[in-house]
């Protein structure tokens, strides 16, 4: 299996408070998310999103509970580009930063956050295409090809 980064694009039907671990409890609003996060250990990581009812171990797994995942960027590499993504989506017209740290508590690149908020469905593949990176999109239904 493969290794690398992704970004998970999930839509959270409406708004409400959800609560983050120890990051606290925050309001979400309707919308888009993107979460950007590394699987440098292998692409399990990203099944390991994708199942239901599990240990929440990351930040990301308090939001997917509550809103659903409806597409998937994957780029095999060795190169951790997750900051990357992060900061250059973050400059993207209507992002906005739900949580300070979510998903970045132990980021050494100085991420405000690896999750972005967007009232439309941001194009993400824009900023991976931008970095004149080569990556797989899969979409619902096409997540048991991961």
């Amino acid at each position: 299996m493969g290794k690398g980064i992704y970004s998970l694009v999930l839509i959270l039907e409406s708004q409400q408070h959800i609560g983050i671990g120890k990051l606290g409890r925050y309001f979400f609003k309707k919308g888009y998310y993107v979460y950007s996060g590394s699987a440098m250990g292998g692409f399990g990581r990203i099944k390991y999103h994708l199942k239901e009812n599990k240990k929440k171990r990351w930040h990301i797994d308090y939001l997917s509970e509550k809103a659903k995942i409806v597409k998937i960027i994957r780029l095999e590499t060795k190169i951790n580009y997750e900051h990357y993504i992060s900061k250059n989506l973050s400059y993207e017209k209507g992002a906005e930063i739900p949580v300070f740290k979510f998903g970045s508590s132990d980021c050494k690149k100085g991420c405000e956050a690896h999750l972005l908020y967007f009232k439309n469905m941001p194009k993400i593949e824009d900023i991976y295409k931008k970095l004149d990176l080569n990556f797989d999109i899969f979409r619902e239904g096409d997540f048991k090809n991961i």
